[in-house]
């Protein structure tokens, strides 16, 4: 076989099974919860494996524009939950209700080898 051609399939397998392609992620957000009650939400974590959940460390944080005194910020639980089945979801709450309709927040994820930073925005509807 041709040694350049080695060289090019060798390099793509190398590519193709890098670990950060393998690397933890976080889902898109689901809402439970409805306006004027307490928050609870979900986002899934993808591809995880039990060391990066071991050393994971996430916080929240408001987004620029939402500055104290602007509306009640909400203070937020986030609790890392595992199911038996091997999967893993951060469970967000808040112990007072939400009473605007829109809440943007940046979760920051870091963990041994790696961090990530996402952000999330809620349009809450009130309770029919």
């Amino acid at each position: 076989m041709n040694k350049k051609l080695l060289i090019i399939i060798f390099g793509m397998l190398l590519f193709a099974v890098h670990p950060a392609a393998y690397a933890l992620g976080v889902s898109e957000i689901k809402l439970n919860s409805s306006l004027n009650q307490s928050l609870d939400a979900t986002v899934d974590i993808l591809s995880a494996t039990l060391e990066e959940l071991n050393s994971l460390n996430v916080s929240v944080s408001r987004l620029s524009g939402q500055t104290a005194g602007m509306y009640h910020w909400p203070e937020l639980k986030i609790e890392l939950v595992r199911v038996e089945d091997g999967k893993s979801y951060l469970k967000l709450t808040s112990k007072d209700s939400v009473r605007e309709p829109v809440l943007n927040f940046l979760l920051e994820l870091k963990w041994a080898t790696g961090h990530i930073k996402r952000e999330y925005s809620l349009l809450i509807n009130p309770q029919l």
